[in-house]
């Protein structure tokens, strides 16, 4: 009897661990994941070596625009172990995304940048005393200094450029000007609606093109071929996302990557649990 009894006891143990894994692996899969982060592609809105929470339940919310997001990369040659990468969502299916003097425009209005967003900055000789100085006194690091010819050139955040910038004298600010970025306007393609296709955004949709053709499509002269014949519009069978890394100096976005389908992104980076920087702990991801 009491064998009978013990048997009992350990099978419903095992039915419950069995249960308990169930429950925590379909919280992983579909709700909240934990993350280490790798890369500095986002820094200072995640540091690498950060443990962040990643919000996967599916939410009009979720993705976000300009919220970072977790997401697998969508290269044809990652299809069978696709890397994971964060960045920040800039543009959403249907969007006119456009570049322009270190500006990002959505449909024609101005994207505020995140105040973690790093850029390269010049500033010229004759005021290198006085960055050296305000940076001291405000606590901004200058990262990566280099001389130039004229000047010097030296990464900072969005924040800290303002914090800069407020603190400089009269005239100062000319001398003092971000590193131009590369200008494009693109559209974001969105699902069941039609897509011309031209040379500038063949560019960008040239790897989903043949995700979606299945490796049926030929680009030839800039062009898009299908079945033989050349095609100036296309209905996608997904919405499509344009991402943006923090610090593009470590980035890997849709400047490499091109658009990112819906059912490649995996949810939102929300909450750093755990860092190296104490101050950065149980803090919201922005």
């Amino acid at each position: 009897m009491n064998g009978k009894r013990i048997g009992i006891t350990i099978a419903k143990i095992g039915g419950g661990a069995l249960l308990l894994l169930a429950v925590v692996l379909g919280i992983r899969r579909y709700c909240i994941e934990s993350l280490r982060i790798s890369t500095n592609a986002m820094e200072q809105a995640i540091l690498s070596g950060d443990y962040v929470l990643v919000n996967k339940l599916p939410t009009e919310a979720n993705p976000g625009r300009n919220r970072v997001i977790l997401f697998k990369s969508p290269l044809r040659r990652d299809s069978v172990a696709a890397p994971l990468f964060v960045s920040r969502l800039i543009g959403m299916p249907g969007d006119t995304v456009t570049v322009e003097e270190n500006l990002f425009l959505i449909n024609g209005k101005q994207l505020p940048k995140a105040p973690t967003t790093m850029a390269t900055y010049f500033v010229s000789k004759e005021l290198e005393g006085i960055i050296r100085s305000l940076a001291n006194k405000l606590a901004i690091p200058l990262r990566e200094w280099k001389s130039e010819t004229f000047g010097f050139t030296f990464t900072i955040t969005a924040l800290e450029e303002y914090k800069l910038r407020e603190e400089l004298p009269d005239g100062a600010n000319k001398h003092f000007v971000q590193e131009p970025a590369e200008e494009y306007s693109i559209i974001v393609p969105k699902k069941g609606i039609a897509y011309r296709i031209n040379e500038t955004s063949l560019k960008a949709c040239r790897e989903i093109l043949l995700h979606e053709t299945n490796g049926k499509a030929v680009f030839r002269d800039n062009k898009l071929f299908l079945d033989g014949r050349e095609t100036n519009f296309f209905y996608f069978k997904h919405d499509y996302y344009w991402v943006l890394s923090d610090h593009a100096k470590y980035a890997v976005d849709s400047r490499h990557l091109g658009f990112i389908p819906d059912n490649l992104i995996l949810g939102n980076v929300w909450f750093c649990w755990k860092s190296n920087d104490p101050e950065r702990m149980f803090k919201t991801i922005d």
